[in-house]
């Protein structure tokens, strides 16, 4: 298994343009395009990833490895929130869904834990006798 990021990723013709460059390498048996993270996955026997970066490259694509492997769960991240802004903001009612409003909420939780500047500036006072020790 072979996981290469595509960064001008942008539109379906470019997908199935690469995906049909790709199952012409040797030992391609399935090749998976994510369009969101601009990440390629090529599945197979004996694949290098120098062939699979060529090929990319002769189809007219600048091709580089995956720069997060074997985390998975972090490339989440980098994905566009779509299922975020589907579930928040529903494009078929008329008016704005309830969930507009506690989007960027803060939680209740986290708003006690706030401490207000005049603590954090005493952390770093000369006349807090426990104050910070870096300086």
């Amino acid at each position: 298994m072979v996981e290469v990021r595509v960064p001008n990723l942008d539109c379906q013709g470019c997908a199935s343009k690469l995906k049909k460059a790709l199952l012409k390498v040797k030992g391609a048996e399935e090749v998976e395009i994510e369009m969101e993270t601009q990440k390629i996955t090529v599945r197979g026997y004996a694949l290098e990833e120098k062939k699979v970066i060529k090929a990319i490259k002769r189809a007219g694509k600048a091709a580089e490895p995956w720069p997060f492997p074997g985390y998975s769960h972090f490339a989440s991240f980098y994905k566009y929130p779509t299922y975020i802004v589907n579930q928040y903001y529903d494009t078929h009612k008329n008016g704005a869904s309830s969930g507009v409003h506690t989007f960027f909420h803060t939680p209740s939780v986290y708003s006690v834990a706030v401490a207000s500047d005049e603590a954090i500036a005493s952390l770093f006072s000369d006349d807090n006798p426990h104050a910070c020790t870096i300086m």
